[in-house]
């Protein structure tokens, strides 16, 4: 598994350095908690699950991390940022055209962790393609390289074990 997730880094990092655009990535929280209400924390797995994202994406030039005010997106990207140094910007989950519009306009490499109701939405607008996500999808990061006015679109797995 080890050695898949070396794989993934170097396809990450292969293919940002050939953009001659920006690159953003698009992921669903981890595994949330299936305690009632609307702000459940992460479950141990998608602590985990977030964990790996971090080391996954640490070699990624990332210049902004954008994710929803929930507590499960939040601890999904909170490793990450930490070791960044980048400051979360939190966005309207209602709001997804005007998140595209500027992710479109600012042309930063970046990550926008979102939700299964959400993520699709926002591949869709920013020209990725149709998704189907539900309860189940964990862990599927769309990786969408802006270059010469296209969009090419990898879908990767973020493994639950390291």
């Amino acid at each position: 598994m080890r050695l898949v997730l070396l794989l993934l880094v170097g396809l990450l990092q292969v293919d940002v350095a050939l953009a001659n655009d920006f690159t953003v990535y698009l992921i669903r929280h981890g595994e949330k908690q299936l305690e009632q209400g609307k702000d459940p924390a992460l479950t141990v797995d998608g602590l985990q699950r977030a964990d790996n994202l971090a080391q996954m994406l640490s070699a990624v030039p990332l210049t902004a991390i954008y994710s929803t005010d929930y507590r499960r997106t939040q601890q999904t990207v909170a490793a990450l940022a930490g070791q960044k140094g980048i400051e979360v910007q939190s966005y309207p989950p209602g709001q997804l055209a005007t998140l595209a519009a500027t992710l479109k306009q600012h042309r930063q490499n970046a990550l926008v962790v979102g939700h299964s109701n959400t993520t699709p939405e926002l591949l869709a607008l920013l020209g990725g393609g149709d998704v189907q996500m539900d309860e189940s999808n964990y862990g599927d990061l769309y990786q969408l390289v802006f270059a010469d006015d296209k969009v090419f679109v990898t879908h990767l797995r973020v493994p639950l074990q390291p």
